[in-house]
């Protein structure tokens, strides 16, 4: 009686070690690099920013992104370069 229970103690030992191991593995193979979200997690709300309207093309950009010139004394936001360009009349056009 008293082997047969050793005998499930032990094969309950092993189940817990396999588990441990697999669990482990698992958690090795899943690992993102820092910085990323790992699996079953949320993303990062970021906060919500300005919109800029570039004068030349009408496309909005975020204010982060946007490049900006003096254009007749004001500070102005662009989407690109060439609509920065275009406004400042540095268009060049190739032959």
């Amino acid at each position: 009686m008293i082997r047969g229970l050793l005998l499930v103690v032990q094969a309950l030992l092993w189940l817990l070690l396999v588990r441990l191991v697999l669990r482990r593995l698992a958690s090795a193979l899943t690992r993102t690099r820092p910085g990323q979200p790992g699996p079953g997690s949320r993303p990062q709300m970021r906060a919500p920013e300005d919109l800029v309207l570039d004068r030349v093309c009408h496309t909005y950009v975020p204010r982060s992104r946007a490049i900006t010139a003096r254009v007749a004394g004001r500070e102005e936001p662009f989407c690109s370069a060439a609509c920065r360009d275009r406004a400042l009349g540095a268009v060049t056009w190739a032959s």
